[in-house]
């Protein structure tokens, strides 16, 4: 497995699984990031770490002009077959190939955690400041820190919490899952809260919202499975906006 190049080489895996009906807990988890998160349509938009094109769709579906970008040339190619209203690209968020200030809206949807190395991410938001128009914003959603380190313990009626590891510590993440015969391994690292703030800060973004959504009981109906994350966050939205000089 490259290190760089991990999405290309699960890529078809990711296909099948996002695109699956109700395989995956996007659709619970999309609809407030972009009521809530996302401003609305105005110059051009730029998704980075588009994948299959799931999140680009939305956005066009609600009027965005949308430029959206991969590591992946297998997933854009899979983005560009569903979708001709938007242009996809094959690029690195760590090296946009963008002007300064060519976009008024920025969103990462799970892509920042997911990047070949390390200090992939921080690099990746200073790109994304760099190229956001002021007063414009970045939209990210990623996993919340608490998931990789806390748990919930069962069978337990409160659904206690196990903490395992260390919160501060930087892990690689390689996690195999396998559903409903389809499997597909998420690559990535942990991050800190604190690891996202200062990214923001250092690209000079301010946080206008912070979400930690909570999945509703009437989802929970539809889906047991996210009963635990009614005690534990899965995602972190936020919103940060680049301010004019």
């Amino acid at each position: 497995m490259s290190p760089q190049k991990p999405w290309e080489e699960e890529a078809r895996n990711w296909v099948a699984w996002a695109r699956t009906p109700d395989h995956d807990v996007f659709w619970y988890y999309a609809p407030s990031f972009f009521e809530e998160i996302v401003p609305a349509a105005h110059g051009l938009t730029l998704e980075i770490g588009c994948g299959e094109g799931r999140v680009a769709r939305q956005l066009a579906s609600r009027a965005h002009n949308v430029v959206a970008l991969d590591s992946s040339a297998t997933l854009v190619q899979f983005s560009r077959e569903a979708d001709a209203q938007s242009a996809y690209l094959v690029a690195e968020a760590t090296a946009l190939p963008f002007a300064d200030e060519t976009f008024q809206t920025v969103v990462a949807f799970n892509s920042l955690q997911t990047m070949g190395t390390m200090a992939d991410m921080a690099q990746a938001v200073r790109e994304t400041g760099r190229v956001i128009r002021p007063p414009g914003h970045f939209c990210l959603c990623v996993a919340h820190p608490m998931t990789d380190v806390g748990r919930i313990k069962e069978p337990s009626g409160r659904g206690d919490l196990v903490i395992s590891g260390s919160y501060f510590e930087h892990q690689r993440v390689n996690e195999t899952v396998t559903k409903d015969g389809l499997q597909m391994t998420f690559h990535g690292w942990t991050y800190t809260l604190e690891d996202y703030g200062r990214a923001l800060e250092e690209a000079g973004l301010l946080v206008e919202r912070v979400r930690e959504p909570v999945p509703s009981a009437e989802q929970v109906t539809k889906r047991p499975s996210l009963e635990g994350w009614r005690r534990v966050p899965l995602f972190l939205f936020i919103r940060a906006v680049k301010r004019a000089r």
